[in-house]
Order: structure tokens, then sequence, then C-alpha cells
């Protein structure tokens, strides 16, 4: 019994090594929407340093939170 869990155990492990590494990684849909939302995001930012206190701030959160929204809502 015990060879029998050690030899399926192993195989899966030598299975997962030799599994393409590119099923692991993100899509270039994934990549693509996460520039979009990081560039949407630095130019919220940039266009908040003319506000002033409340206002930037207020901005400021609200950008970080669409950012967040699109994020969550990018392809995998």
């Amino acid at each position: 019994m015990k060879r029998v869990v050690c030899s399926a155990v192993l195989s899966l492990v030598i299975a997962a090594s030799l599994a393409p590494a590119s099923a692991l990684a993100d899509s270039r849909g994934h990549h693509a929407a996460m520039k979009l939302c990081k560039q949407k995001y630095r130019d919220a930012i940039r266009g908040s340093k003319y506000l002033k206190g409340h206002q930037r701030r207020a901005r400021i959160e609200q950008a970080r939170r669409e950012r967040e929204e699109c994020e969550k809502l990018a392809p995998r």
C-alpha cells in the first residue's frame, strides 16, 4: 500500500514539474487589462494634482477604488 501511494505521489510531482509554465501564467488579455487599469489610475492621480485638500483626497480614493474594481474585472 505504501509503495502505491509513494509512486502515485511521485508521479504527480513529476507531472506537475513538467507542466508548461504558460499554463500557470496569466493571459495576454490579463496583462493588457492590468496595464490599462494602471494607466487610468496614473492619469487620475496626475489629474488630482491640481485639486485642493478634500477634493484631492476624495479623487485619489475614488481612483483607488476604480483601479481595484478594474483589476477584479480583468480577465484571467
